[in-house]
């Protein structure tokens, strides 16, 4: 695969590396097109709460600054796009909207780490219950169809018992949703490397059932994620079993071309 639209940054205080060596890794390892997405700073929870596992609304500015400025330093050897990955919170997402205009952001990918919102809201990866469940894939078809997002990110995230019919049911009808709007489904290689459990199996083979091509997003937190070739052809591999095509392209100008159309 030659493009990656998943990569984060320091600023997220979990990832590791200045900018510039993550591009420069991309480039060692073949990739023409890199896409930055690092979390989303998020705007209008209660007092001074403030997650931790994102950047802060301060950082905004100098991300888009660095991404744009290695966008020109090394235009004709790599596109790099400027991105992000966020969450959908329904009662906070107009405001995020609002905030994020004014700073050409291209793209954006859901990542949808929380139920409601991670104030007050539940860690999907603690899900257990099958009202949280459904929860978790109304707000996901929910978020999608804003129109705003370009895919989404490792949608298996959810800690919910893989081997239900429940969790089968679930994963369906977020794929089906993705096709529907015409959206591809990730396959997360830092599921593959940190040994978690997904990407999985029944995941791959619902979206392949309603249709979904899926991108592969290397989730990266540190340069080394380009060179993590096993976790690659592992993800290549599960995806062929399932029958699920692959594809590296998707609408990554879609928050852009939203914001013309105001």
């Amino acid at each position: 695969m030659t493009a990656n639209y998943h990569t984060h940054t320091a600023r997220c205080r979990h990832a590791v590396g200045s900018d510039e060596e993550y591009v420069l890794a991309a480039m060692d390892a073949g990739i023409t097109t890199l896409g930055f997405s690092d979390h989303c700073p998020y705007v209008g929870f209660d007092g001074d709460y403030y997650s931790s596992y994102r950047m802060y609304c301060d950082d905004l500015k100098d991300y888009c600054e660095s991404i744009t400025e290695l966008r020109e330093k090394y235009r004709g050897k790599i596109d790099i796009l400027l991105g992000l990955e966020t969450e959908y919170y329904p009662a906070l997402f107009p405001a995020l909207l609002d905030f994020l205009r004014p700073y050409g952001i291209q793209y954006m990918i859901l990542g949808q780490h929380y139920l409601d919102d991670d104030q007050h809201g539940t860690w999907t990866r603690w899900v257990k219950t099958e009202d949280e469940l459904i929860k978790y894939a109304d707000q996901c078809c929910e978020a999608l169809r804003t129109g705003v997002f370009s895919y989404i990110a490792h949608p298996d995230i959810v800690g919910y018992d893989r081997e239900t019919p429940e969790f089968t049911r679930e994963m369906r009808r977020i794929a089906r949703c993705a096709k529907e709007l015409g959206l591809p489904v990730e396959i997360n290689l830092l599921g593959i490397t940190s040994g978690r459990d997904y990407p999985c199996t029944q995941f791959l083979e619902a979206a392949a059932a309603e249709g979904c091509t899926a991108i592969i997003g290397r989730d990266a937190h540190t340069p080394h994620a380009f060179y993590e070739t096993d976790a690659l052809e592992k993800a290549i591999k599960m995806a062929e079993s399932a029958g699920l095509r692959i594809t590296d392209k998707a609408d990554f100008h879609k928050l852009e071309n939203y914001y013309k159309k105001l």
